[in-house]
């Protein structure tokens, strides 16, 4: 598959941080109400593979899929030298970890897997939600230090320690651990078994 129906907002886009509380709504009620047709195109894209009935489940077949979909590509020597000067904005400490790293593992994956690695975080909202309707979709403008200003995530506070979850942020870090080759078809799974615990207040007594 050369190109993934992938669909842009219909305004300009900004960094999260850099959006007002009106561009931050902006922002979420389009992507909440893009949800429906974003598990259709899944749905397509997997058709013959996965089943997606939102048991938690399904997260095993999907996330065993997206393994296989994906490709790991080697960077080229100029998207090298273009990512170690992004770097070089942040303190030197940082920039030597981050540059040790990416030349210990010069690869990426290809633009669709991130476009189709968004699809699949819609899809595990969506999963956690119908099978704890309590948890929702939500945003949050302030404080301005809070890691995920401005975007979607989910989140339920009626418990001793509020559960949240960016399920963006999440398929990030999985493409992350794809690349390290550290991701097996089980991860994303087993995170939603660890934000199930969160969700119902279930926590694992440290001496066990």
């Amino acid at each position: 598959m050369e190109e993934y129906p992938w669909e842009a907002p219909p305004f300009e886009m900004k960094a999260f941080d850099d959006m007002s509380k009106k561009e931050a709504k902006q922002f979420f009620d389009w992507y909440v109400s893009q949800i429906p047709e974003r598990i259709k195109v899944l749905e397509k894209v997997t058709e013959g593979y996965v089943t997606l009935d939102f048991t938690k489940e399904s997260l095993i077949d999907l996330f065993s899929w997206f393994l296989d979909f994906v490709t790991i590509r080697e960077l080229t020597e100029e998207e090298i030298g273009s990512l170690l000067e992004e770097f070089r904005q942040y303190p030197d400490h940082v920039y030597q970890d981050e540059k040790k790293t990416l030349l210990a593992n010069p690869v990426d994956l290809e633009q669709i897997d991130y476009e189709v690695a968004m699809d699949i975080a819609i899809y595990y909202g969506e999963t956690i939600i119908k099978n704890y309707p309590q948890v929702k979709w939500t945003y949050f403008t302030k404080p301005k230090s809070y890691v995920y200003l401005n975007e979607p995530i989910l989140s339920y506070e009626e418990t001793e320690f509020p559960y949240e979850r960016n399920p963006r942020s999440l398929m990030r870090i999985l493409a992350h651990r794809i690349k390290d080759k550290e991701a097996t078809e089980m991860s994303l799974y087993e995170t939603f078994l660890m934000d199930e615990k969160d969700i119902l207040g279930i926590f694992d007594d440290p001496e066990d």
